[in-house]
């Protein structure tokens, strides 16, 4: 099979000669580049990998890489650096980099370092493709749930899926506002139009501006192409603004100025661009006293403010706990090849009585975790996590009914890696294949925070999912 083409950006011809050598002899397709903007401008051959010299005059390492991950995330790059600076390559780690090496290359280094980057490149896809397939449907009678509070969310989410007016979506983190969102597009008149979401507390305010208005070519110092944004993909369907409490004031008059006429101009542009959306938006904070405080416009509040839904916490809805969470095990048992269909009564009566401060988003991690840890066809008290259960047991029981102890102090040290303090901890020993996939799923698909919550180095993460060939385990 024929190996992927890679580019070698170093400005230096000695060390990107001797790069694109090895290479070369290796078998690759190698390109050569001098600098990072010429590099940029030649993404559309869709390169491999990138090796990339982190200093450079015209364009640093790191600049040319935040470009890369945002014109195609897929491409994996593998940072060039020498010993003086290795500590500039440890952050372009953390911004999305797979490695680095150091000058002058070592030929094994530098092939096995490709290699592995290329799988790495090849495991994400693999998982994004997962991720796709473990979608549910968005249909509003799917959100589970029979008590009167969630009742009135699907009758308001009916009385305005068939409109055009705006919606706002308030509720606690992990109630599901994104979920309600996508059941008010997919359940209405525009259900085959585009749904495109922002959050606007990832992005810094430069990158949440042409990720919502796009950029012409030349616009700024690595725009090499016109970049559409977010509101003209949504054209005709719905925009969903989450987090929309925490988007800069400079922006948020200029969201104001589209909501009003109906167009925008790109980023360094002149043209006027009309388009026709639908604008959800959600926050977790109270935006009124966001308005007050004056961190959120009062003239904006009135646009996004038109038809309000709130989503209840977890502890206001307790009766559909139950509901949930039978939901919940027919929702892992496939992902995790586990047959377990039941929650002891001792078991439910702990996740009943409990707070839920992180909702929805954590009763699910609660249920993945726990089916994790039973080896039997039932989730019992043992098998939660150790903060539901020290929970628990710092709640005094109720005056009638039955005595609410746990039976066991939960899992053992061996269990949860040598800490049974901490309940975020999954064991690698037991079904490693079903807790990589569980950790990705916990994290939200995030490597770093996942190779984290199993206290694992992210290249010894993606050899595990390498050695467990998960490109078979979904179609």
């Amino acid at each position: 099979m024929k190996k992927p083409l890679i580019f070698v950006v170093d400005d230096e011809p000695e060390s990107g000669g001797l790069l694109a050598y090895f290479l070369e002899k290796a078998g690759y397709e190698v390109e050569g580049f001098t600098n990072g903007p010429d590099c940029l401008k030649a993404l559309d051959r869709n390169p491999g990998i990138v090796c990339l010299d982190v200093q450079m005059p015209e364009m640093d390492g790191l600049e040319v890489l935040k470009r890369i991950k945002t014109e195609n995330s897929k491409i994996g790059v593998i940072m060039v650096t020498s010993n003086n600076v290795v500590d500039t390559a440890v952050q372009a780690l953390k911004l999305g980099a797979a490695d680095y090496i150091i000058k002058p290359a070592d030929r094994e280094k530098l092939l096995s370092t490709v290699e592995d980057a290329l799988d790495q490149t090849r495991v994400m896809g693999e998982i994004r493709n997962m991720e796709k397939n473990m979608e549910s449907d968005f249909a509003y009678k799917n959100i589970v749930g029979e008590s009167q509070a969630i009742k009135n969310v699907f009758n308001q989410i009916e009385q305005v899926k068939d409109s055009n007016v705006n919606v706002y979506i308030n509720g606690e983190s992990g109630t599901g506002k994104e979920l309600v969102a996508r059941a008010i597009h997919f359940s209405g008149l525009e259900e085959n139009r585009p749904f495109i979401d922002i959050n606007c507390s990832a992005l810094a305010e430069s990158l949440l501006e042409t990720e919502m208005f796009g950029h012409e070519k030349g616009a700024f110092t690595g725009a090499v192409g016109t970049h559409r944004g977010k509101l003209e993909l949504a054209d005709g369907g719905t925009l969903f603004f989450d987090e929309i409490a925490d988007m800069s004031l400079k922006l948020q008059v200029k969201l104001l100025r589209f909501l009003e006429e109906k167009s925008f101009e790109r980023v360094g542009g002149t043209k006027k661009i009309k388009v026709n959306v639908r604008v959800v938006s959600a926050t977790n904070k109270d935006l009124q006293k966001e308005v007050e405080k004056g961190n959120f416009r009062e003239d904006l509040y009135y646009r996004l403010v038109v038809f309000t839904i709130h989503v209840p916490p977890l502890r206001e809805r307790k009766n559909d706990i139950p509901l949930l969470c039978n939901y919940l095990l027919n929702k892992f048992k496939d992902e995790l090849n586990k047959e377990i269909s039941h929650i002891s009564s001792d078991a439910m009566d702990i996740l009943n009585r409990y707070r839920w401060p992180g909702n929805v988003r954590q009763l699910q991690n609660v249920i993945l975790q726990s089916m994790l840890m039973s080896q039997t066809g039932t989730v019992e008290v043992e098998h939660l996590p150790q903060e539901i259960q020290k929970a628990h047991e710092e709640t005094p029981a109720p005056a009638k009914g039955k005595s609410d102890s746990p039976r066991k102090e939960g899992p053992s040290s061996d269990e949860l890696e040598g800490n049974s303090g901490d309940s975020s901890r999954i064991s690698l020993d037991e079904g490693e294949k079903q807790t990589l996939l569980s950790a990705l799923k916990m994290t939200n698909w995030n490597i770093s925070e996942a190779s984290n919550l199993l206290s694992i180095s992210r290249t010894t993460f993606y050899r595990k999912l390498k050695k467990h060939g998960l490109s078979q385990t979904r179609n």
